[in-house]
């Protein structure tokens, strides 16, 4: 389960400006020549700087300013930790979009002139992706008026952190570990671009003991559905792959470590772990090659899916351990099982606007949920909640039959929403009886209904 990184940007208004502020005036850039009179000052600092909790900023911190009418009138960087930046803008309604890390060396980065909210950040040719993070906000800026707001960053890259291949045989020459499918770029406002994206890690021998490791971690996009990891061995004659469908997500804000070994002529055993960063908690993956190419896996607590499954898969709309079957997929001799909770939550109280703390309370109710035997409860996406939707009637009546609780669409004057995930990690709420969405939903409301989702696996 993914939380939001608690990292800030603050942007703090101020009379008298300091002498290493850059200022930016934008009088011209609103039709209708109003007067640019509101001064907004934008400096970054962080709640929580650690090198060993990897909290910090990632620089440069790039800002793109909408107006109502989606126009981007103001662009503005800060290079640095503790450098400011001084904007004047006409009153009115405002967008803000920050992309952290950045760097127009590494990156194509639109002007202000070509920037709208999809615009892609793309990467140039040959160059790796950085430790990206993103934020968003809406201002109002009154006529003369000195503004502050904050924007939360959301890290929207996992980090491969150590890939090791041991006891790998002498007549080796190469050693590849491939990871697809990952999303590729990532827009301005901090959506995901792409989807077939992939990623290969070359690793160097160590010395003559038979060990290969990557020489530099790296930071990718989290995969854009369900991840195969790929081992390649590579001899003079021939090169050897062993190939593991990964059953559990592999999302930003994560650590990620592989361990391999290299154990007989049966073939290769990989022990994989990933390793939340603090906010994000920790998650293990453990999964084994063969020269078969058959796959077993174990999903320990903490599991951001439910994990793997023997014997025949439950059907779409009964019961499975007490959890709801929404949906009973088989494809490739694997089945996907989506499970909802049977029990719900509302009136969750959070500070609205920010990010982690609504995250906080969800989290808290999710943990309140959590049915034994069943791992990796989470939200659902926007697609889950549509289909929530568009088979509300049928639901309702399997959950009836079953003698559950009904999902709640309308009741009196009063209309249900659900809490959701959306694909850049917010946390947004989506109205089942009119099918709309909220990115900012208010604390403590009765009609703001959570029910928590897993991903089961049957092999």
């Amino acid at each position: 389960m993914k939380k939001i990184i608690k990292l800030f940007l603050l942007l703090t208004a101020s009379v008298i400006l300091a002498s290493c502020e850059k200022y930016v005036s934008d009088s011209d850039e609103e039709p209708g020549g109003k007067e640019a009179a509101s001064t907004l000052t934008i400096r970054t600092r962080v709640a929580a700087a650690s090198a060993e909790d990897g909290t910090k900023i990632s620089y440069p911190v790039n800002i793109y300013i909408f107006n109502s009418k989606n126009t981007c009138v103001a662009l503005t960087t800060i290079e640095k930790e503790n450098e400011r930046m001084s904007l004047k803008l006409p009153e009115g309604n405002y967008r803000v979009y920050a992309i952290a890390g950045a760097d127009a060396a590494k990156y194509n980065l639109p002007t202000k002139e070509e920037a709208t909210k999809e615009t892609v950040i793309s990467l140039k040719e040959g160059m790796q992706h950085a430790d990206l993070m993103t934020a968003t906000s809406t201002i109002n800026l009154a006529f003369g008026e000195e503004n502050t707001l904050t924007l939360t960053l959301s890290r929207k890259v996992m980090m491969i952190e150590k890939v090791t291949i041991n006891n790998v045989p002498n007549s080796v020459t190469a050693v590849s570990v491939t990871i697809t499918p990952l999303h590729e770029d990532i827009m301005l406002n901090g959506a995901y671009s792409g989807d077939n994206g992939s990623h290969t890690i070359s690793l160097t021998r160590q010395g003559e003991t038979g060990t290969w490791e990557n020489t530099s971690m790296a930071y990718l996009p989290e995969a854009s559905g369900p991840a195969t990891i790929k081992v390649s061995l590579a001899t003079s004659n021939i090169t050897k792959s062993y190939s593991y469908s990964c059953t559990d997500e592999l999302k930003a804000n994560y650590k990620i470590r592989i361990t391999g070994t290299y154990t007989d002529e049966s073939g290769i055993t990989l022990n994989g772990t990933m390793t939340g960063v603090a906010w994000e908690g920790t998650k293990d993956i453990i999964f084994n090659f063969d020269e078969n190419g058959s796959t077993s896996s174990e999903n320990n607590p903490g599991d951001i899916t439910g994990g793997e499954e023997t014997g025949e898969a439950p059907s779409a709309g009964s019961l499975y351990k007490g959890c709801y079957v929404l949906k009973s997929v088989t494809s490739g001799g694997a089945t996907t099982v989506t499970l909802i909770s049977t029990g719900s939550r509302n009136a969750l109280t959070f500070t609205r606007g920010n990010q982690a703390s609504i995250s906080e309370a969800v989290n808290n109710a999710i943990a309140g949920l959590a049915t034994d035997g069943i791992t990796g409860w989470r939200l659902p996406n926007l697609e889950e909640m549509v289909y929530v939707k568009e088979n509300l009637e049928t639901i309702n009546g399997n959950l009836t039959n079953l003698g559950q609780d009904i999902i709640v669409e309308k009741s009196g004057g009063s209309v249900y929403s659900y809490y959701f995930m959306t694909s850049s990690g917010e946390i947004n709420t989506y109205n089942i009886f009119r099918g709309d969405t909220d990115n900012n939903p208010n604390s403590g409301l009765k009609t703001v209904i959570l029910r928590a989702f897993a991903t089961v696996t049957f092999k």
